[in-house]
């Protein structure tokens, strides 16, 4: 069964639990409740032939309220770790966290390519609280490198092997930065508004761009990879063929830490990763004036 396939039946599954519940504990207050009747307006005891109708209506009472406290506990149970999303349903997650009123402090540590998969939702999120909502949040981003040469992303050469193409990658550095431009202008805007406190910062390091996964609290972790390697026109001069990854449709697998012994292991897994990383990690080049 596919990944779509699975959250189809989740999601299907859950809807059938909803109405279960309901059903049930409608169900059960009904027989209470006509249980009380009959115990008082004699026609309908009358009617129902019975002459228990008070023992059976606090059963039924006790019943609902035993089914509704399980139900609730139930809800609370965390989802089974190692479930998998598409890298596009982040947002979502992200979204949640930073929307969650009770949450007032939200770290988020990530590793990718640019930066833009965490920008994007985090900005969007923030802006949408209400004035005064006094966020903190932290935004750590390590990216590759792009001052130095790497086959990817880059391009082909005579022989058709991967060959450092500097244009592209200045090209990509110019985008991290820009991500970290958005992030200055949001948190300035943040401030003013009293919603939130944004301490953003950007590293990099010397590795190879395949890793990516997102910390949010050091408690759930979306770990994958850039699936893809593609072959297409450069979007900078001059005109040729540039190689580059891609992983926005990229599966994620979610682990948490609150749902067992495997969620905990690998979110403290890449959390020790993810830190020992950005000790060994470099602040991003200046920008020359021309």
């Amino acid at each position: 069964m596919t990944a779509r396939g699975r959250r189809a039946g989740r999601a299907g599954r859950e809807r059938w639990a909803r109405a279960e519940s309901v059903a049930t504990k409608a169900l059960l207050l009904g027989v209470f409740l006509l249980g009380m009747v009959a115990q008082f307006v004699e026609p309908v005891g009358d009617a129902l032939e019975g002459k228990v109708y008070a023992g059976g209506a606090i059963l039924s009472l006790v019943g609902y309220v035993l089914y509704d406290a399980v139900s609730e506990l139930n809800d609370r149970t965390p989802p089974e770790s190692g479930s998998e999303i598409r890298t596009a349903e982040l947002n979502e997650h992200i979204e949640r966290v930073l929307g969650n009123r009770r949450t007032r402090r939200i770290r988020i540590d990530a590793i990718g390519y640019t930066g833009e998969t965490v920008q994007a939702p985090v900005s969007r999120s923030l802006e949408a609280l209400e004035e005064g909502a006094r966020r903190n949040v932290r935004v750590r981003i390590l990216v590759p490198d792009f001052t130095v040469p790497m086959a990817i992303p880059g391009t082909l050469d005579a022989d058709g092997r991967a060959v450092d193409d500097p244009a592209y990658r200045a090209y990509q550095l110019d985008r991290v930065r820009w991500n970290v431009r958005e992030f200055g202008g949001a948190a300035r805007s943040l401030r003013g508004s009293r919603r939130a406190e944004m301490d953003v910062q950007f590293r990099m390091l010397r590795i190879t761009p395949l890793l990516k996964f997102c910390l949010i609290n050091g408690e759930e972790l979306f770990d994958g990879i850039y699936d893809k390697v593609v072959q297409e026109p450069a979007p900078v001069p001059p005109e040729r063929q540039i190689l580059d990854l891609k992983g926005y449709q990229a599966v994620l697998t979610h682990w948490r830490s609150e749902s067992g012994a495997a969620g905990r292991e690998k979110v403290a897994q890449r959390q020790d990763l993810f830190d020992t990383l950005w000790r060994l990690s470099s602040p991003l080049p200046e920008v020359r004036a021309s």
